[in-house]
């Protein structure tokens, strides 16, 4: 739970809570574009005055509901730079694992997100969230803008896809490992192109 949850009244934590399941359960029922605030109202078994009382409409439940589960994330998940501004490989196995500890525990709520069934806006937000947040780690590491063979935005947008999409792969296989060992495959796949992953190529290869 978030501290801007923990400071929360009980009542309102739990009015906000029965309308974020809501609104989750109706989506694979539904589609999210389908959805309507009495849909959500009618499920949380709440008035739609009340839900007015928490959001201005579907997208505000939804923006703040991503808001609130990232918080708790962010607030529980360090920097993995060394002092110096180097980074740690033992950080970033731990942030790692900590980013699948936490879909773990939100596992229902992220299936539904990013699932087939999922939200492109959602979905837009997490992938925009792993881009800012491995930018920010890069520019303490580096300390500015680095020189680099391709244009680093597009480096950053292809981590932030491909780790979000490893994301929604490792809850549609029911979670077939462990967030320490997906942390240690991640942190692999960072060091080697996918070409070598799938051994093709070689750092030799390249090379030459």
């Amino acid at each position: 739970m978030s501290k801007k949850d923990q400071a929360l009244d009980p009542r309102v934590r739990r009015t906000r809570q029965l309308l974020r399941n809501a609104l989750i359960q109706l989506i694979p029922e539904k589609g999210y574009e389908n959805i309507r605030i009495q849909d959500i109202t009618d499920r949380a078994t709440l008035n739609r005055a009340t839900f007015y009382l928490h959001y201005r409409d579907k997208e505000d439940l939804l923006d703040r509901g991503f808001d609130e589960i990232w918080e708790e994330l962010t607030s529980e998940n360090p920097l993995p730079v060394q002092e110096g501004g180097h980074l740690s490989l033992e950080g970033t196995l731990l942030t790692v694992v900590s980013d699948f500890e936490h879909l773990r525990k939100y596992a229902d709520f992220y299936r539904v997100m990013i699932g087939r069934h999922g939200v492109a806006h959602f979905i837009y937000r997490m992938q925009d969230h792993v881009y800012k947040t491995t930018k920010k780690r890069l520019l303490l590491v580096v300390g500015g803008p680095p020189e680099t063979p391709l244009p680093i935005d597009m480096v950053l947008q292809y981590i932030a896809s491909a780790y979000v999409g490893l994301m929604h792969w490792w809850l549609e296989q029911e979670m077939p490992y462990t967030p320490e060992e997906m942390a240690s495959y991640v942190v692999e796949l960072y060091d080697m192109s996918p070409f070598q992953a799938m051994g093709l190529t070689t750092k030799k290869d390249w090379e030459g």
